[in-house]
């Protein structure tokens, strides 16, 4: 059993580092443009089904990927648990806007999400990691011969893999999960196993770190 977990494309506030968290947002036109060359590069690979964050950027991601890889008739079921972090009061703040009075906390929680767990009227960290793990677990129970296809966001994206890291502790693992780019779990005998690392199919000059 294979697990190919993806970050949705780009959008105006990934480019803008505007806090987007559990507001909905839309790709934008790289986003698009991204998601487009991936699902090219990853043509081959047969899905056999695929579940989306219910976030019209991960939706439209999924939608993407598989139309331009031939997978047009994967189902795509939607789920809750990949949704990104609700970051609650702090909504489409701007990382950059010290006079927030938040700013020091934002960036605090953004550094290093285990050192502050107070998000006004969100998640934190812990939350996150339940539902996306509680995802995976429940996936890998199927523990059969197929290859899904799995679309989420960055943060939310980190939480799952969370488990996997040998220094848990670090929870960015280097830095956010490039748009468009792929961890792969593996699945034998109930024994889930992540096999690959943001894997970006497209290249290496097209990777835009907003986050850095």
């Amino acid at each position: 059993m294979l697990i190919y977990i993806v970050r949705h494309g780009e959008t105006n506030m990934n480019r803008d580092r505007i806090l987007q968290g559990s507001f909905d947002t839309p790709l934008n036109a790289d986003g698009i443009n991204l998601a487009k060359i991936t699902g090219k590069a990853i043509k081959g690979i047969h899905f056999d089904e695929a579940f989306s964050s219910p976030l019209s950027r991960s939706i439209d991601t999924i939608k993407i990927l598989l139309e331009e890889s031939g997978n047009t008739n994967t189902p795509i079921n939607l789920d809750k648990r990949l949704q990104e972090v609700n970051v609650g009061d702090w909504t489409l703040c701007n990382l950059d806007d010290k006079s927030n009075p938040e700013y020091e906390h934002i960036h605090q929680f953004f550094k290093d999400p285990f050192s502050y767990l107070d998000v006004p009227n969100g998640e934190n960290v812990y939350d996150v990691m339940k539902r996306t793990q509680d995802f995976i677990k429940e996936l890998a129970k199927r523990d059969d011969d197929k290859t899904y296809l799995v679309g989420t966001h960055g943060f939310a994206m980190r939480s799952l893999l969370n488990m996997f890291y040998e220094d848990n502790k670090n929870f960015w693992h280097g830095h956010v999960p490039y748009n468009c780019c792929f961890n792969i779990l593996e699945v034998k005998n109930k024994n889930i196993s992540l096999i690959k690392e943001d894997v970006c199919y497209y290249d290496k000059d097209s990777i835009k770190d907003f986050y850095s």
